[in-house]
Formats: structure tokens, C-alpha cells, sequence
């Protein structure tokens, strides 16, 4: 686990996606208290249990590598091939940021689209583009990287991270450029930010980001009454009780 928090700080903004997964049978709140007390400096998406499609291993830490095009590239424990394992996430950052492909167009495309995040400039190659199946497929994979990139700034104000949504939020409507269809759409998006509600959250948000970087620097022991003072003027807020729920995990007793 701290060589994939460590390799997620060092290569997410190249374009690494990180999922720590845990299979042992703990609940949400459980493993939200042993992440906190354990692993606060954290920014993996942690999750229970779920389907992996790798070879089966009996023994725990147990990993996979899969590359951009789905396959996956390598499975076992974390600390068996460390540097085959940094190899090979080289290698496919190195696809995210030249782009992949059987064509120039698609690798073209995707250089754009994952290693530049401008979703605006693939739309543009694709519309150049003849025709065909190359080009529905590239339209289809335009379509759905928008898609979740404007659910995510919507799940994470529902999970009461405002500020990280604001700044996903700007990141699209930077991303999207003057797309007469998704414009419109993320200047909505973005105006739920300076409505009363949303003021009220960035407010709340603010407050709480001091806890956070408190119990990143390990500064634990003061972050329950700080908690308990930011959820004096957070009723009703998502933050609040995203506050809430890390003031119930630094309380509990981690498996």
C-alpha cells in the first residue's frame, strides 16, 4: 500500500489512475478509520471488495498493472519487481502522453485527449477525420471521457469534496473549450458554484482542508475538536457530513 500511495503522488497528474481494493471483509466505516489512521497522506480511490480480472492469489499485498488499452500487463505482489513495475507504468504514461493506436489519427486523438486533457482538440481531429469505424469508435471514447469527467464533479459535491469539485469543474469547461453542446452544459455545472448552497460548501470546504493537511502532517491528536468546530456552522452541508464521517472513523478502533 505506501509504494502505491507513493507511486499515485508521484505520476497521477501524468495520467497513473490508483484503486486500492480491500478484500479482507472490513465495512465502509472500518476501512475509512483504518485509512485515516493509517494512510491520511492518502489519495488513492479506495474501495471493498469488487471484481478484478487477474490471476487469483491466495497471499495479500497482492497487485495488478493494467495498461491504457485494458490488458493487463502485470499481477503479484507490489514489492516482487519494483523495478519492472516502474518499467512498465512508464511505458504506458509514455502511451498516455504520445497516444496509442493502430493509426496516426487515433494516436493523434488520444495524445490530446489523455495527454493533453483537451477534450475540445480531439473533438476537433475526430471531425476532420473520414467517415468510418475508426472515427464512431474515437467519437464513442470522446463521448464517454466527457460523460465522466462532468458525473465526477457531480459525485464529488455529493461526497462533499467542493473544492476539489470546483477545480474539476473549471478543469472540464477548460478541457471542453467552445463545444456548442457541452459549453452550455458546464456553464451550469459551474454556476452551482456561486449559488447560496454552493457558497455555503466551498465556506465549509475551506474550513475542513485545514483539518485534512493537519492530519497529513500528522497532527492527529487535534484534529477531533477541530472537526467539531468546523460542524458547528456545517449543518445541512455535504462537507459537513463528510466531516462528520472522519470524525467517526479518528474515533473508532481500526481492524
Amino acid at each position: 500500500m505506501p509504494s502505491a500511495i507513493r507511486h499515485d503522488h508521484e505520476l497521477s497528474s501524468k495520467g497513473l489512475v490508483s484503486i486500492l481494493m480491500e478484500r479482507q471483509g472490513s465495512n465502509e466505516a472500518q476501512l475509512e478509520s483504518f485509512m485515516w489512521q493509517r494512510f491520511p497522506e492518502n489519495d488513492c480511490y479506495v474501495c471493498i471488495g469488487g471484481f478484478v480480472p487477474t490471476p487469483p492469489s491466495s497471499g495479500i499485498p497482492h497487485g495488478a498493472l493494467i495498461g491504457v488499452d485494458g490488458k493487463l500487463l502485470w499481477s503479484g505482489h507490489p514489492l516482487s519487481d519494483a523495478k519492472q513495475i516502474s518499467e512498465l507504468i512508464d511505458a504506458e504514461l509514455d502511451k498516455v502522453k504520445k497516444g496509442w493506436g493502430d493509426t496516426a489519427e487515433a494516436r493523434k486523438v488520444r495524445a490530446a485527449l489523455y495527454g493533453k486533457n483537451s477534450i475540445g482538440s480531439a473533438q476537433a481531429l475526430v471531425a476532420a477525420m473520414a467517415e468510418g469505424e475508426e472515427r464512431t469508435a474515437l467519437q464513442t471514447e470522446i463521448d464517454r471521457r466527457y460523460a465522466s469527467q462532468k458525473k465526477a464533479v457531480a459525485t464529488l459535491q455529493e461526497d462533499g469534496r467542493w473544492i476539489d469539485a470546483q477545480d474539476a469543474c473549471k478543469a472540464l469547461a477548460k478541457s471542453v473549450g467552445k463545444h456548442e453542446n457541452w459549453e452550455p452544459e458546464i456553464a451550469e455545472l459551474l454556476a452551482s458554484f456561486d449559488s447560496d448552497a454552493g457558497k455555503a460548501e466551498l465556506a465549509v470546504d475551506k474550513k475542513y482542508a485545514k483539518v485534512v493537511k493537519m492530519l497529513r502532517d500528522k497532527k492527529s491528536d487535534a484534529a477531533p475538536k477541530a472537526i467539531e468546530a468546523v460542524l458547528k456552522k456545517a449543518e445541512g452541508t455535504k462537507v459537513g457530513a463528510r466531516a462528520q464521517r472522519t470524525l467517526t472513523a479518528l474515533k473508532t478502533e481500526p481492524r
